[in-house]
């Protein structure tokens, strides 16, 4: 999961935004490695989705994986290649045989709430490192605030759900619950 405002040590993209913002090259552990890649907000727009629809309907007390769509599942190499093309940099495969072993891949099945909540991502793989990364340097260069840069994600992620329930209004309860303006 990425978004604006993680500074956590240890993880790709605080640590790859950490050495843009110093102009050093962003150390790559694991590039081969595959994340199922998501917005912040994602998971939260499902969770939310959720409860909305647990008002009416008790029995969707259950749980429900909230994740991206298949093409999201990209390698960390990709990440950060796409991230070096929204804030230009280089990065250095700091790869350990030594190391503790991570898991080459990971992966979520949400199709249970694409069924049953009629729950699906907001933002691919692109728009997701895109709106992380420019968060991230509009902080870093001073362009914008924290906040500023938090409700304008939020306006955008907001504008995707009304498109889309708009689009899919005869497609079941699910996008009928979606309040837009």
């Amino acid at each position: 999961m990425i978004g604006g405002g993680d500074w956590a040590a240890d993880r790709i993209v605080p640590d790859a935004m950490r050495a843009l913002a110093k102009g050093e090259p962003i150390g790559v552990r694991n590039p081969a490695a595959t994340r199922p890649w998501q917005h912040v907000l994602e998971p939260l727009g499902g969770y939310m989705l959720l409860a909305e629809l647990l008002s009416a309907d008790p029995s969707l007390a259950t749980s429900f994986n909230f994740g991206p769509q298949l093409e999201a599942n990209r390698s960390v190499r990709e990440l950060v290649e796409h991230a070096l093309r929204l804030w230009p940099g280089s990065w250095a495969d700091q790869s350990d045989p030594q190391a503790p072993h991570e898991a080459s891949l990971l992966n979520l099945v949400t199709d249970k709430a694409h069924h049953q909540l009629g729950w699906s991502p907001r933002w691919d793989f692109a728009t997701t490192v895109e709106r992380t990364v420019g968060w991230h340097r509009q902080v870093q260069e001073g362009q914008a605030s924290a906040l500023a840069c938090c409700l304008e994600d939020l306006e955008a992620f907001e504008q995707v759900k009304c498109s889309s329930a708009h689009a899919h209004q005869e497609q079941g309860p699910a996008a009928g619950a979606v309040n837009c303006p």
